[in-house]
């Protein structure tokens, strides 16, 4: 069995808490992490999909409002981007449960290469319209509704459950990288040669992402039961969610991100334009600054962040970036923008980080697609958001939409903190959630786990 391909292996000294000890605690983990080929191969997958995914984010914000001088229509088109969250998030998540993870991701990358391609075949002849973008932005819809929750649950299951903070911060760290390039190229794309330039770009990096995703051997966890109905899966999923009140808690928060914070991405474009007077290139740049700020706040949670702080630094820095977003949609300065965005980014870092760390850390190995289909379910608040800040931009104007969004984003995080108090408390693996096979031969052993008394419980009974 290869590297990386069971829930078990090799296990990083304990957090400690102490400062000197945690640095060394975490370069240790992040090597064992590296170490793994299908960590690797997963990772450099990500990488190449989020940095297209962000290209063309940006790419349609600004090429659809060009076309259509509508701020509304823009947001109607990432509604329509996020869509099939809400009808397909669960039975993905089921369907990752029951067949080989790696055969969804390689259809998924294909597919989403063949309709980049398709739409840059229809910018570069002039034939585009605004129906086939919304159809071409549907279909993506549904192939990123995959990619969410597969390739995460596919990271905890090449990566122990001990160090797999570790390996979503390095997974966030590149996200933010991609997040960096992505816009930039795009803008730059735009600027310089045109949109279908920038779609054809997408194709071809997405095909290579395919190609890196079918080129390791993955071993599949194994399933503990015989596979029941597909209705009883997802509700077994529910139901193990609601049993945990920091999955549910965790959860919720995202709903909340989802509706209120990432619908702001929507309005980057246009409030850059018409409030900023920035070219495609500049809008490009303001929206990368988040991303500089994501991979600077990765790499310390990634080398820093002690295991027990986990739970704390996810609700903290959802409200944190929600903030910087607010005082992005009061600036009418190019720099203080940028500077907000920057910012914001260390609040990014730490929600995405914790978030799919709490929840694979969490839930056991034959639950995570299901549990990662609920987490991709609560993303279906972004396309809501997304109708919801175009309808507002079309009443009040870009910029008192955001803030609209950001306050009420605000609000509602500090309501779930206080109703789920697991989101509080010091975060630790209980023992009945580490499932860690006895050493083999040239495994090196795990030391013991930290005590009980140095941190609460993952999850409420």
């Amino acid at each position: 069995m290869p590297s990386g391909a069971t829930p078990g292996g090799d296990h990083p000294p304990p957090d400690t808490g102490r400062p000197r000890a945690a640095h060394a605690d975490g370069i240790a983990s992040l090597r064992l992490v590296l170490a793994n080929p299908a960590f690797r191969g997963v990772w450099l997958a990500g990488a190449l999909a989020s940095a297209m995914r962000w290209l063309d984010l940006l790419v349609l914000g600004v090429f659809v409002y060009d076309l259509t001088g509508s701020a509304f229509q823009v947001g109607l088109l990432f509604f329509f981007r996020m869509a099939p969250r809400i009808l397909l998030a669960l039975p993905l998540g089921m369907l990752s449960d029951r067949v080989s993870r790696q055969s969804m991701l390689v259809v998924t990358f294909a597919s989403l290469s063949v309709i980049s391609a398709a739409l840059a075949a229809l910018v570069i002849s002039g034939r585009v319209e605004y129906w086939h973008l919304a159809i071409g932005t549907f279909l993506t819809g549904v192939f990123w509704t995959t990619e969410f929750p597969v390739r995460r649950a596919m990271i905890g299951d090449v990566v122990p459950r001990e160090i797999v903070g570790r390996a979503f911060a390095i997974d966030i760290g590149t996200s933010a990288v991609a997040r960096m390039l992505g816009p930039l190229t795009g803008g730059a794309l735009l600027q310089l040669i045109g949109a279908g330039a920038a779609f054809l770009t997408q194709a071809v990096v997405l095909l290579l992402a395919m190609l890196v995703i079918a080129s390791f051997r993955y071993v599949p966890p194994p399933r503990i039961a015989a596979p029941a109905s597909a209705l009883a899966d997802m509700v077994a999923g529910l139901r193990y969610v609601r049993a945990r009140s920091l999955l549910l808690g965790a959860i919720l928060i995202s709903f909340a991100m989802n509706l209120f914070g990432f619908p702001y991405t929507a309005m980057v474009p246009v409030i850059g334009k018409e409030t900023l007077g920035a070219e495609p290139l500049g809008v490009g740049i303001l929206q990368s600054a988040e991303g500089v700020g994501a991979l600077l706040g990765a790499t310390l949670i990634a080398t820093l962040a002690p295991t027990r702080i986990y739970a704390r630094m996810y609700v903290l820095g959802t409200g944190f970036f929600l903030a910087m977003v607010l005082a992005f949609s009061a600036s009418t300065g190019y720099p203080l923008s940028v500077a907000c965005l920057f910012v914001a980014g260390f609040g990014m870092a730490a929600y995405t980080a914790m978030q799919v760390t709490l929840i694979v850390a969490g839930s056991a190995p034959e639950m995570r697609g299901r549990v990662m289909g609920a987490v991709s379910l609560s993303l279906g608040g972004n396309p809501i958001g997304a109708l919801n800040v175009g309808i507002l931009a079309g009443a009040f104007g870009a910029p008192v939409a955001t803030a609209i969004m950001a306050a009420e984003g605000l609000a509602s995080i500090a309501l779930i903190a206080l109703l789920f108090p697991s989101l509080r408390r010091p975060f630790a693996l209980g023992p009945e959630q580490v499932d860690v096979p006895p050493p083999a031969a040239g495994r090196v052993r795990a030391p013991p786990a930290p005590a009980r008394g140095d941190a609460g419980p993952a999850a409420d009974p």
